[in-house]
C-alpha cells in the first residue's frame, strides 16, 4: 500500500470555510457494517446510534493560537514557530519557518518575548527554550494555527473549538 492511493479530489467548494451555526447541525456519516449501508445524517442524531454499552469518546482538547511570528535577533530574519508540544514551563517541542535557524539561535517575538534554540531535531523540528512562560502571553501574540485550506479568516477563536 502507497500513501498515494489515498489521494483523492476534493472540490473546493466541499471544504467548510467556517463551522456551520447551530453546531449540532454539522453533517454525520454513519456506516452500518451489518447492512453495509451508509447514511448522511447530522450530528444531533448520534443518540440514535449509541446503544447501551457503547462507549463515546469525547475530544475536549483546545486549540491555542500556537503560530508565533518573529525575527531572528542577530540578522533580523523573518521566522515563523509553530508550537507543538510543551516540555517544561520554558521548554517547547515547534516547528519553524525560516532560514538557517540553528541551535544557539535566539528568536524574539515582538517586544514581549525572546527564545533560545536549543536543539535541532528532524527537518524543521527544534526545542526553543523561552525566557520566561510563554503560556499566558499565547492570546496576545499567537495566531491560531489554521490548516492551510482554511482561506477565511478566523474572527472569533471560540468557533475554531471541538464542541463534539
Amino acid at each position: 500500500m502507497k500513501l498515494s492511493d489515498f489521494d483523492y479530489t476534493l472540490p473546493e467548494h466541499f471544504i467548510a470555510q467556517t463551522p456551520v451555526e447551530p453546531r449540532d447541525s454539522s453533517r454525520l456519516m454513519v456506516l452500518n457494517r451489518e447492512k453495509d449501508t451508509l447514511e448522511h445524517r447530522i450530528f444531533r442524531d448520534i443518540g440514535d446510534y449509541l446503544n447501551p454499552g457503547d462507549v463515546l469518546v469525547l475530544n475536549t482538547t483546545r486549540v491555542i493560537p500556537a503560530r508565533l511570528y518573529g525575527t531572528k535577533a542577530e540578522t533580523g530574519g523573518s521566522v515563523e514557530v509553530l508550537l507543538l508540544r510543551q516540555h517544561d514551563a520554558l521548554r517547547w517541542h515547534v516547528l519553524v519557518g525560516g532560514r538557517r535557524i540553528l541551535a544557539g539561535t535566539r528568536l524574539n517575538f515582538g517586544d514581549r518575548i525572546s527564545a533560545t534554540v536549543e536543539h535541532v531535531l528532524d527537518e524543521s523540528e527544534r526545542i526553543i527554550a523561552f525566557d520566561e512562560p510563554v503560556n499566558d502571553l499565547l492570546d496576545e501574540i499567537g495566531q491560531m494555527p489554521l490548516p492551510p485550506y482554511i482561506n477565511t479568516p478566523l474572527l472569533d477563536t471560540e468557533r475554531y473549538q471541538t464542541v463534539f
